[in-house]
């Protein structure tokens, strides 16, 4: 009986499938996982505001109580004063008697990844929606951007200080909103575009944009948050596998990519590494009901502004999910991180059965893969010849020179790992299987007899 449970784990040894490191998850869907630009150009108009001031004298007096009373010092007056009029900003801005024109020229950006070798990319319906809360209070900032200065200046006047960083967001976004819900867009013009890192000709990693058109979109949350772009220009684009969500059970780990806005854009970063997506990972916490009756994944993750529509990825590899939603802290209007949800692949293929679209890796992504998987077992110079093998398909392929140059390296280190005969694998395991067979044949025997 020993023996025959010796080879029967031989024999599953070998049929065995590994899961990915979150280093080869990166790198084999960075690739194919993009950045999204909905470009709005327009005129908007709005209600310019007046203050309350029977409210705003009120608030005063209450914060200066609190003050008095020994609950906050002097030297918070204004910050809890100003957040206060931020939060509930209804009640100290009224609708005023002037409307307030200006020119729009804005562009949004989010995430997504590529499914198909022509160029087909799921995202976020809120990412090409102009009609999105967060897209309109953008539309908002940018163009009564100079009401909002004026305002902040003389706040600051009266306080015979500079506004801090997050006094100055909060009335910026207090100021959004109340622009958002009296504004209108007219004469709008909309253009789409999927943004993917290639090789450039000095071996760096650059920026292609190619123009997009919808195929088919949901609505933003708490709609289904689903759209689906087709590329243009026709080429053959790299590929991330689509997986399912319903496996996925509270504590499986997960990994998202996408162009978060803060790491992305930040001003300290070269405008290579803007093409790069970033990495981040977490845990499954719960699978919740959305109240129209479909499900949404809650996962622990960091995500933020910017990732909306990337993948979220299982341990093989493969999209279970779009990075969707985050909370909101209601005491301070902050994002809390480890709180966010995705939209499951399982609400993503009711929308790619709708455009019939047929997910597939392309080509080039398969070959990539196979360079990786031998990249990542050593066997160099046979990692080499694929890499090769992609550039020869495309040569501006991402991140495709990296790896011949380090690929190179390692085989001029020597640590190349030569092959194994693949056919002596084949041997073993047929014989393995022999064995078996022969061992549970004697084994019936045996019973028979006895």
């Amino acid at each position: 009986m020993k023996k025959l449970l010796f080879f029967l784990f031989l024999f599953t040894a070998f049929q065995a499938t590994s899961q990915l490191t979150p280093v080869q998850i990166a790198e084999r869907n960075k690739p194919g996982t993009v950045m999204i630009l909905a470009q709005y150009k327009g005129h908007v108009s709005a209600v310019e505001p007046e203050v309350n001031n029977e409210a705003i004298t009120e608030l005063a007096q209450q914060v200066k109580a609190q003050v008095e009373n020994g609950t906050i010092t002097r030297d918070q007056f204004w910050n809890v004063y100003l957040l206060a009029f931020a939060k509930n900003i209804s009640l100290y801005v009224v609708k005023g008697t002037q409307t307030y024109d200006k020119d729009l020229d804005i562009t949004m950006v989010g995430s997504g990844f590529i499914v198909t070798p022509d160029g087909y990319v799921i995202t976020n319906a809120h990412v090409v929606d102009e009609n999105d809360d967060e897209t309109k209070k953008s539309f908002a900032e940018q163009a009564f951007v100079e009401i909002l200065q004026r305002d902040v200046k003389t706040l600051e006047e009266a306080m015979t200080r500079p506004m801090a960083e997050d006094e100055k967001q909060a009335i910026t976004d207090a100021y959004s909103w109340y622009f958002s819900q009296t504004m209108e867009v007219s004469e709008i013009e909309k253009n789409f575009y999927v943004q993917l890192g290639i090789t450039g000709k000095s071996g760096k990693i650059e920026s292609l944009r190619v123009p997009a058109k919808i195929v088919t979109q949901g609505a933003p949350i708490p709609g289904k948050d689903v759209a689906i772009l087709k590329m243009s220009e026709k080429h053959q684009y790299p590929t991330i596998r689509v997986g399912d969500d319903q496996d996925m059970r509270i504590g499986d780990q997960v990994y998202v990519l996408g162009y978060p806005a803060v790491a992305t854009f930040h001003p300290l970063i070269s405008e290579e590494s803007m093409a790069e997506a970033s990495l981040t990972r977490g845990l499954v916490s719960a699978r919740k009901s959305m109240k129209g009756g479909w499900d949404v994944l809650q996962i622990d993750a960091a995500i933020t502004h910017g990732n909306s529509g990337g993948p979220v990825m299982n341990e093989n590899g493969e999209v279970i999910g779009l990075a969707t939603f985050g909370s909101i802290d209601a005491q301070r209007g902050q994002e809390v991180q480890g709180m966010n949800f995705i939209v499951p692949t399982t609400v993503v293929k009711e929308f790619i059965r709708k455009g019939n679209i047929h997910p597939a890796m392309s080509d080039i992504s398969v070959a990539y893969e196979e360079a990786m998987d031998l990249f990542d077992q050593s066997h160099f110079k046979k990692a080499l010849e694929k890499f090769n093998e992609v550039r020869d398909m495309n040569s501006s392929f991402p991140f495709i020179d990296k790896y011949v140059r380090d690929t190179k390296r390692k085989i001029d280190q020597g640590l190349d790992k030569p092959e194994k005969d693949p056919m002596m694998m084949y041997y073993i395991i047929g014989g393995g299987a022999l064995l078996l067979i022969i061992v549970l044949v004697l084994l019936f025997r045996k019973r028979k007899k006895a």
